[in-house]
């Protein structure tokens, strides 16, 4: 029985990390040493393997082929450990790890580890002077070897040690040993994950570490090897070493490893190197800068995506360099490249962001940096004015992109005609699809999906402009010509014909839908629905249902939730009206029950839109709400911040209420509230010049924790604004 009792022993600290006072840092207090072992170490480690006998988590590594002295050893060792950790004697805690290590058990150790190297990072002083130096060894190994299996904390509190003194040498050749264990066997993902924070940026939540392609290493420790950079005044070298691993070094890691230095020069210092060492990962991934730009685009960001720019544009012409202008320009001083695509992603967003000067300022500073603009960004321009809608600008893009010998691709062609569309200048736009035409035929290269691209975008512009005719003779041309229509081409006359309520026409494209061997989407049957309603049809939803099974559509749970959003989209009465018809039939139908995502997207349109029978859409919110009580259907924290930004969205007055209503349940149903949320509701309160209800919210924060990043920024605008620009606001949420 005994014996079956330290087989199953998986390890004794069952505390969760945060009660050991753990933060990424790993230079966080941990006050009560002893009070944290107080109820365990008393306690043999034949009743400790007795009490944690269920714990079957594969925490150990191969104990069935461990003989059981040594398990009850490595338990025994345990307890000496925690209460040398607790006595802060680090000869006893070097004592006993030695002995784990000379019977080869130290593999045995679970995560467990952090956490002792949390409280062996308490044991680390301010400085070097005074530090016996067999303590100082006997920490550095200990500290080592946990770093090396995900458990930096020690390690990164014993650089920070050597670099309060001046040692930088001290802190690198730890790095390069820590390097070259890693490159032996690298740490996993998630561990590296474990450490991360999520503070908010002001301009886009970065991908995730793990998600680029090349290893990673705990941010602490990158952290601790720029600040030895920095002593050096090497920023090229703290840029080689970052880019080799580059891993997000947040807000809070910086605040908080930097918070145990006094010299303020050292510290600003780091700080810009750690912003610049920040815009160099961006620009390293080309999804990185896409994703932001369209952020700043979607939500019109004017100042931040000015303040992006001009942080690229000094790394690449302001003091120390680092960045270069186009591939061809790298060097080992500028070892990152911002690529034409790069340029043309901002150029867009700057377009659409209504920023003519800004782009112009684009323009000229890449002829100043010797930056040859090709087809690319031509095309990204015409793109930009596209969404604009500058059809002038575009075509003087036009010609001087042909002066100068550029040849237009299809998807240059495709902006342009688009442009002159939305003009309402269809004859000009047919004129370029002509061109487009002949230039096809002499030699053009275009892949057949490119063309059709094209091929719908003149097909919309017809519509569009409601040359009805001209349309459908091109639509029958694609027919019988090719490239053959696809749904979106079959889309494009549904919905013309739906809005119009001309259903007969909508029925004899279905056939031809049919006789083409296509499947609708999607958008085909909620197009059709919104048609339906248009003629009054009572049974519509009953009809959609029909169209689908003689299309052999089995719609399940994700096919119904689209369509109800396409129809909730549209803000129209019929619309919601259609909604909770679908909505009814999902509940009735066991096999496509309503979910989670359902429901959050009928609820985000009913915040979002401002309805003019509101009577009608507070009946359909009570309707919604009741059904996820009677199905037990939660809203989980990603699903709250969606309704809090849609709440925001309303620029009624209720839009304010409600998106506070929605944090407060947060709270009242335990939901984690982090930076991200506070983001959310700040930035659509300070969107809303909702001083009142954001003062309120600052006050909430601050009590709680301190804030970095896009948070604090946010913050500081609502403490700026206080007391000189108020509005009436709910105040009794707080």
């Amino acid at each position: 029985m005994f014996r079956r009792s330290i087989r199953n022993v998986r390890h004794f600290d069952i505390l969760a990390p945060r009660a050991f006072g753990y933060t990424a840092s790993g230079l966080a207090a941990v006050r009560d040493v002893d009070g944290l072992f107080a109820s365990s170490s008393a306690t043999g480690p034949q009743v400790l393997a007795k009490g944690t006998k269920q714990q079957q988590g594969g925490l150990f590594h191969h104990t069935q082929d461990i003989p059981d002295p040594n398990i009850l050893f490595f338990n025994q060792r345990l307890v000496e450990l925690r209460q040398a950790l607790s006595a802060r004697d680090t000869r006893r805690v070097w004592e006993q790890w030695t002995r784990l290590r000379d019977k080869g058990l130290l593999p045995l150790f679970g995560p467990q580890l952090r956490r002792y190297s949390v409280l062996l990072a308490t044991l680390c002083p301010r400085t070097i002077q005074g530090w016996d130096p067999h303590d100082r060894k006997a920490l550095e190994e200990v500290a080592f070897y946990a770093a090396t299996k995900g458990a930096p904390d020690a390690l990164v509190a014993y650089m920070a040690t050597h670099l309060r003194s001046g040692d930088r040498a001290a802190t690198l050749n730890l790095y390069a040993r820590f390097l070259q264990a890693f490159e032996e066997k690298p740490l996993s993902p998630d561990v590296i994950a474990s450490e991360e924070d999520h503070d908010v940026d002001e301009l886009v939540i970065d991908l995730p570490a793990h998600s680029h392609s090349r290893s990673l290493q705990p941010p602490s420790i990158l952290l601790a090897v720029v600040v030895a950079h920095a002593i050096g005044d090497s920023f090229h070298d703290a840029l080689r070493a970052y880019l080799r691993f580059p891993a997000p070094i947040s807000p809070r890691i910086a605040t908080e490893f930097l918070s145990t230095f006094s010299d303020r020069l050292l510290i600003s210092k780091v700080e810009e190197y750690v912003r610049r060492l920040r815009i160099a990962r961006i620009v390293s991934e080309p999804r990185f800068i896409t994703a932001r730009a369209a952020v700043f685009a979607a939500t019109r960001d004017t100042q931040g995506l000015k303040k992006f720019y001009q942080s690229i544009i000094d790394g690449i012409s302001g003091p120390q360099p680092y960045i270069a202008p186009c591939q061809a320009s790298v060097t080992p001083q500028t070892p990152v490249a911002l690529n034409e695509i790069h340029w043309a992603t901002i150029l867009t967003a700057f377009l659409q962001c209504n920023c003519r000067d800004l782009a112009e300022t684009l323009w000229d500073d890449m002829v100043r940096f010797q930056v040859r603009p090709t087809v690319i960004m031509w095309t990204a321009l015409l793109v930009g004015y596209e969404r604009t809608g500058e059809a002038k600008d575009a075509e003087e893009a036009w010609r001087t992109m042909i002066s100068m010998g550029i040849e237009p691709t299809t998807s240059t062609f495709r902006a342009i005609i688009s442009v002159l569309f939305t003009a309402r200048r269809p004859d000009d736009a047919l004129q370029y699809f002509t061109l487009f035409q002949t230039r096809l035929t002499s030699g053009l290269s275009s892949a057949p999906e490119d063309t059709l691209t094209l091929c719908n975008t003149v097909l919309h512009g017809l519509l569009k402009n409601r040359l009805e005719k001209d349309a459908h003779a091109l639509f029958q041309r694609l027919r019988e010509e090719g490239p053959k229509p696809d749904v979106v081409s079959f889309n494009s006359l549904l919905n013309y014909h739906g809005r119009r309520g001309e259903f007969r026409a909508v029925s004899r494209i279905l056939d031809w839908m049919r006789k083409d061997g296509l499947v609708g989407d999607v958008y085909t049957f909620s197009t059709v629905l919104s048609a339906l309603l248009k003629v009054g049809r009572t049974d519509a939803t009953d009809a959609i249902l029909s169209l689908m099974r003689k299309q052999d559509i089995n719609p399940n749970v994700a096919f119904f939730t689209s369509i109800i959003n396409h129809q909730m989209e549209e803000g129209t009465e019929q619309g919601l009206r259609a909604t909770m018809d679908l909505l009814q039939k999902m509940e009735e139908n066991p096999e496509v029950q309503p979910n989670e995502v359902t429901y959050t997207g009928i609820l985000t349109s009913l915040h979002r839109h401002d309805w003019r029978d509101l009577t009608l859409a507070q009946q359909c919110r009570r309707h919604v709400l009741e059904g996820m009580k009677r199905r037990g259907v939660q809203l989980n924290r990603a699903a709250y911040h969606v309704l809090i930004k849609a709440c925001l969205d309303n620029l009624a007055q209720e839009g304010t209420e409600d998106a506070l209503e929605y944090y407060r349940k947060m709270a009242q149903k335990r939901i984690s509230i982090g930076a991200d949320t506070w983001y959310i509701l700040l930035r659509g309160l300070i969107a809303r010049e909702a001083w009142t209800a954001a003062d309120g919210v600052v006050e909430e924060i601050t009590r709680s924790r301190a804030v970095y990043g896009g948070l604090a920024d946010l913050v500081r605008r609502v403490r700026k604004r206080r007391g000189w620009k108020t509005k009436v606001e709910p105040r009794s949420y707080f």
